[in-house]
């Protein structure tokens, strides 16, 4: 099967590295972290938006042992938009709250406007009116509102290897025939009734963990676990470049594959 080749060559390093870095978040939240000045007004989102990629993978490697990986494209996708949300946190910190509350109110009045037209009774247009006018969003700065979007956020906190993916997992999540063609035995065309030839996700997991991770750092004073990361980020382009070696293809060109040593602003 594939999955005993993925695991049996290079690749199936990865799975002695996935465990490491899935542990290091729950283990600094025991330890009650200090959010870095200018990073205190957005320390839940950076939570947040973490804990999304961390459960996202742990869903996916869910969904893998189940034989449901290539179901699990819409996780994918999730955990790549909030790895970049993460990056974008990274650098702007606390200065990113208008643009999402903006992106909040923006969302409610749509879910507003729909149950309206749909004629709901069972929500009540007014309450989600009311959340609106809490946030306030014609008194916050709309300047960075194109930030909203994947793609300008991409262009600008992203780099050239993230669309790839995001692409073939959108392809995957919406009605297309890249959702559809999984089910068909190729190039017979008999039908089948699960995906054809799934791929294992640790790879996938292990990577975007670790960049959610050394995003993540960034809004904590000190910067945690930099010894960690040096190793395992080590380790992680070894693993990889052999990967590509055995597959034919040149070293990897990773550009955010550097562990920061972190800024303390107090």
């Amino acid at each position: 099967m594939a999955r005993n080749k993925e695991t049996a060559g290079a690749r199936g390093a990865y799975a002695q590295l996935l465990p490491e870095l899935l542990q290091l978040y729950p283990g600094l939240m025991r330890s009650h972290p200090t959010w870095r000045l200018g990073y205190r007004d957005v320390g839940h989102l950076a939570h947040g938006w973490y804990l999304r990629c961390h459960r996202g993978v742990e869903a996916i490697l869910t969904l893998d042992r189940a034989g449901y990986a290539e179901e699990a494209s819409p996780i994918r996708r999730s955990v790549i938009e909030h790895v970049l949300a993460l990056k974008w946190l990274a650098v702007e910190g606390d200065t990113i709250l208008d643009t999402v509350a903006r992106a909040h109110a923006r969302g409610a009045t749509a879910i507003a406007d729909a149950v309206s037209a749909a004629g709901w009774t069972s929500i009540d247009p007014a309450e989600i009116e009311h959340v609106v006018a809490g946030i306030d969003p014609h008194n916050r700065d709309p300047s960075n509102d194109h930030l909203i979007h994947f793609a300008q956020r991409l262009s600008q906190y992203g780099d050239e290897h993230t669309r790839p993916g995001y692409l073939a997992e959108c392809a995957r999540t919406h009605p297309s025939y890249e959702s559809a063609v999984c089910y068909v035995e190729l190039p017979s065309g008999s039908l089948l009734l699960e995906s054809r030839d799934a791929q294992w996700q640790v790879p996938f997991s292990t990577t975007h963990i670790l960049e959610a991770l050394l995003a993540l750092r960034q809004a904590f004073d000190p910067a945690p676990w930099r010894a960690e990361l040096d190793r395992i980020v080590e380790s992680y382009l070894a693993v990889t470049d052999e990967v590509r070696r055995q597959d034919g293809l040149p070293p990897v060109d990773w550009s955010t594959g550097k562990v920061s040593p972190g800024v303390s602003t107090e």
